[in-house]
């Protein structure tokens, strides 16, 4: 009971206070519901009307008009009504000053978080370098492989380009030049040999038909 009465005579201690200030328009400022209180938004300048809603103490408000211990006030969502001018402030209260120092803090934790996984990053490209420098240098060595393979085939080629010179320059007869290569493709030269030989064969035997049919009326003889 003795906190209802004192509650009571702080508020009105407060309507007193706010009354004896210029009951004039002001321009629109941007002011506070204070710390540690739900403050009601009514329709009109009385707390008699309807509570439109409850504002918490943080809340900001732009303040379009005063009338007596009265504001006319926007909210962040856009709901315009009264409220009781001795419960705002002019600078943010306690709770939003506490919530934008956490909102930094959470930024530097964000910053340390970062530095650290780009710790992590340098050592992981750093690694990946490392794997890189192995791989070029086995490729390096293949290529030296490489390199010395083409190498012997191209002596390789030389010194049959230079026996063929030779065998050129020799005047080698036609007959063993031809025997030479025989021998070393007859696997080829016979099947193909053949296969023209019994082309051949059933090409004159087609022709042959054709003429005799051609000769006796299409009888066919043989």
């Amino acid at each position: 009971m003795t906190k209802k009465i004192f509650l009571a005579l702080t508020l009105t201690l407060c309507s007193l206070l706010a009354s004896a200030q210029d009951t004039a328009d002001t321009d629109a400022d941007i002011q506070y519901v204070t710390d540690q209180l739900r403050l009601s938004l009514y329709t009109e300048a009385s707390a008699q009307s309807k509570v439109l809603k409850l504002l918490q103490s943080g809340d900001a408000l732009n303040v379009e008009e005063i009338r007596g211990p009265y504001a006319l006030v926007t909210a962040a969502d856009g709901t315009r009504g009264w409220v009781k001018r001795g419960f705002l402030v002019n600078s943010p209260t306690a709770n939003i000053l506490l919530r934008e120092e956490e909102e930094k803090n959470a930024e530097l934790l964000e910053e340390v978080e970062k530095l650290g996984n780009s710790k992590v990053i340098i050592d992981t490209y750093e690694k990946d370098m490392d794997e890189m420098k192995g791989q070029i240098a086995v490729l390096e060595s293949e290529r030296g492989e490489a390199n010395e393979n083409i190498a012997m085939l191209q002596q390789t080629i030389d010194a049959k380009q230079q026996e063929l010179d030779r065998k050129s320059e020799n005047n080698e007869p036609v007959a063993e030049v031809l025997a030479e290569v025989f021998l070393r493709y007859w696997k080829i030269i016979v099947p193909v040999f053949l296969f023209l030989l019994l082309l051949c064969f059933l090409i004159s035997k087609v022709i042959v038909e054709a003429r005799i049919k051609a000769r006796f009326q299409g009888i066919k003889i043989w």
